[in-house]
């Protein structure tokens, strides 16, 4: 092998064959994402926090739903959601998404979801939380809590507005996350 075969990294995927995602299509796939994960999450954490009250079982779906997306995506390419729709992850030249790169391209929510996560899981050690008995009294005391929960969200949204914003504005369909982690969400069938 030659030094300049030696540099350069072979992709996967021949250039001429590359279709990238549409929005339209990313959006199905969290859309899909989101519904497996809740069908998951969702049960869980309503008897955790009407019944159950245990922060083992809050960490546990947190784990799941944070690892979900990058566990998949560094994996196989593809969350449930993208393989569906037939789209994939591809890192930089259009080769496998390597690990570095799939944590920088989630990190645009991995951490605020750590944040929140953290935030969250004190309640399970207040005395206040052993008398909640739906959903709508487990927010209110999150909130009451952690004031700071609420510019996480509101940081994640201006952060998935400047996404949408980005990946509508250039020719590879590339939202922002996928740009500063060299990225590519590109059209496959599996």
């Amino acid at each position: 092998m030659n030094e300049s075969e030696a540099g350069e990294e072979k992709s996967i995927i021949p250039e001429a064959d590359i279709v990238f995602a549409r929005f339209w299509t990313r959006f199905a796939a969290y859309l899909l994402d989101s519904i497996i994960i809740s069908i998951v999450i969702l049960p869980v954490t309503y008897m955790n926090v009407t019944s159950w009250k245990l922060a083992t079982f809050f960490i546990l779906t947190s784990v799941i739903e944070l690892a979900y997306k990058p566990f998949m995506e560094y994996r196989y390419g593809a969350t449930l959601g993208k393989m569906a729709v037939g789209i994939k992850v591809l890192g930089h030249f259009f080769g496998k998404v390597t690990l570095a790169e799939e944590l920088k391209r989630v990190s645009f929510y991995l951490i605020p979801g750590i944040l929140q996560s953290i935030f969250t899981l004190r309640i399970y050690f207040n005395d206040a939380f052993n008398r909640i008995t739906n959903f709508n009294e487990y927010n209110q005391l999150v909130v009451a809590l952690n004031p700071a929960t609420v510019w996480v969200v509101v940081i994640v949204l201006i952060l998935l507005i400047a996404d949408i914003l980005v990946l509508l504005s250039n020719e590879e369909n590339r939202a922002l996350h996928d740009i500063y982690a060299g990225t590519y969400v590109i059209e496959k069938r599996f």
